[in-house]
């Protein structure tokens, strides 16, 4: 199963106890991107910038759908065409879109300096927060309210997935 969403959704928190509730590994691109390129993510925006930062997000997605695990993706990895085309293609994965009001993502994320792209004013995020939606949506099997709590998301999930017999 993958995991993807706006940043402060939960992606990685979620994805670690549904690994601990269906005994799978987990794997968070934003884990394997350093390993592949040999540098912190704010490395690699800063030295590099986004693009490349994306193309590394591509290596690592690529590489890890390989496996049977559960992957957290990074925010931003449906803005790369190649990233969104590889997601989208899926079949028999399911993709879970988590989300919740901008306002709490937001309040999510302030002072992570892991975020590169989440350290701008509100508004600057609320777009970049809109631009991914759709996509978001055009890509998930199912959207999950992460308002709730880690174990009721990890459970609606779970249920989803015995229903659908995933």
């Amino acid at each position: 199963m993958i995991l993807i969403g706006f940043m402060g959704c939960g992606k990685t928190t979620i994805a670690n106890e549904l690994g601990r509730k269906l005994n799978k590994e987990v794997i968070d691109l934003d884990a394997v991107i350093p390993a592949i390129a040999g540098r912190t993510i704010p490395e690699i925006f800063a030295d590099e910038g986004e693009a490349a930062f994306r193309e590394y997000e591509y290596r690592a997605l690529k590489e890890t759908l390989q496996k049977d695990v559960i992957i957290a993706t990074g925010g931003g990895v449906v803005t790369y065409d190649k990233s969104y085309d590889e997601l989208k293609g899926l079949s028999g994965r399911p993709v879970f879109f988590l989300n919740a009001p901008f306002e709490d993502l937001y309040k999510r994320i302030q002072q992570d300096e892991n975020r590169p792209l989440g350290n701008q004013d509100s508004e600057k995020v609320r777009e970049l927060y809109n631009s991914r939606l759709d996509k978001y949506t055009s890509l998930a099997s199912r959207e999950v309210s992460t308002l709730q709590t880690v174990e009721k998301t990890a459970a609606e999930i779970i249920v989803y997935m015995d229903e659908s017999n995933l």
